[in-house]
C-alpha cells in the first residue's frame, strides 16, 4: 500500500500545505469583518490547523472554496514520481492531496478510471479492502468538492473524531498492510495518534511501516520506529529528490502493472 502526500503535488506546480493556508490567511486578512488581534503568535507557531480556521470564517465558504479551486484546480503535468506510482502493482493508494494528478495518470497508465473516493463514501470505505480492486482514497478529501476538504481543525474533528469509519478504515490497512508513505511529513497529529495508538495496543506486533524522508535527523528514525513501528528509508533531497524517485523506479520493476494490451 502507498500513502502519498502533498510533497509529489508540490514537486508537479501545486502549492505545499504551508503555502496553501499561508494564501488564505493573506487574504483572509482583507476581508471586511477580519479579527486578526493575536494572529501573529498562530503564524509564528506555525499553528496551520487553527490559520485554516481563521481563514475559512473571516471568507465565508463561497470565497474560501473558490480561493480554493483558484490554487489548487489549476491544470499541471505529472511528475515522473505520478507516472512511475501508476505503473506499479499497489494494493491502493491513500493519499492527503487535494488534486486529481494520481486519478488522472492512472487512467492514462492503466486505461481505466481507478475506484476513487473520500471519507464521505462510507459504502466504499467499509468494502474496499475486501474487494480486490485497485483504489484511491483521498483522506483528506477532493477539490471537486470542496465541502470534503480536510484543512482546518474543524476538518481533523470531523475526519477522526466524528467519522469513526475513516479511522476503522485505517486502522485495518496499517493492521494487514505494509505502507510506504512517500511525500508526506508524517506530522499530522491525529495521524501520529492514530498509529501511535495501534502500537501501544498490539505491542509493537503490528507490520513494519516504511517512508521515504529526505535528511531526516536521528531523532526523527527514532521517534517514527519506536512510537508508530516505521522504518525510515533516507535519502539526499539533491537533485529535486531524484533518489526518491529511484526507489520508486525500483519498486516499479519489481512490481510492474501488467498494462492491458489492445486487441
Amino acid at each position: 500500500m502507498l500513502f502519498v502526500g502533498s510533497g509529489l503535488s508540490s514537486q508537479a506546480g501545486y502549492p505545499s500545505w504551508a503555502s496553501l493556508i499561508a494564501a488564505l490567511v493573506e487574504a483572509a486578512k482583507q476581508a471586511p469583518n477580519a479579527r486578526t488581534a493575536g494572529l501573529e503568535q498562530y503564524e509564528l507557531s506555525k499553528d496551520y490547523f487553527t490559520l485554516a480556521e481563521f481563514a475559512r470564517s473571516a471568507l465565508g465558504p463561497a470565497q474560501y472554496s473558490a480561493l480554493l479551486r483558484e490554487h489548487l484546480g489549476k491544470p499541471v503535468k505529472p511528475t515522473e514520481a505520478h507516472r512511475t506510482i501508476a505503473m506499479t502493482d499497489y494494493r491502493g493508494l491513500i493519499t492527503t492531496n487535494y488534486d486529481r494528478l494520481l486519478e488522472t495518470v492512472t487512467t492514462q497508465v492503466r486505461q481505466w478510471a481507478p475506484s476513487t473516493f473520500t471519507a464521505d463514501s462510507i459504502a466504499s470505505l467499509a468494502t474496499t479492502l475486501y474487494n480486490p480492486e485497485f483504489f484511491i482514497f483521498k483522506l483528506h478529501g477532493d477539490i471537486g468538492s470542496p465541502e470534503s476538504i480536510v484543512l482546518s481543525s474543524r476538518d481533523y474533528d470531523r475526519l477522526i473524531l466524528r467519522n469513526p469509519h475513516t479511522r476503522s478504515f485505517l486502522q485495518a490497512v496499517f493492521l494487514n498492510y505494509t505502507v510506504l508513505f512517500v511525500g508526506y511529513s508524517l506530522a499530522d497529529p491525529d495521524f501520529q495518534l492514530l498509529l501511535s495508538e495501534l502500537t501501544l495496543i498490539f505491542q509493537n506486533y503490528i507490520p513494519t511501516h516504511f517512508a521515504l524522508l529526505p535528511d531526516p535527523p536521528e531523532f526523527t528514525v527514532d521517534h517514527l520506529l519506536n512510537r508508530m513501528n516505521i522504518q525510515t528509508l533516507p535519502y539526499s533531497s539533491k537533485g529535486d529528490h531524484q533518489e526518491a524517485l529511484e526507489v520508486l523506479q525500483t519498486l516499479q520493476k519489481d512490481a510492474s502493472f501488467a498494462v492491458p494490451v489492445a486487441v
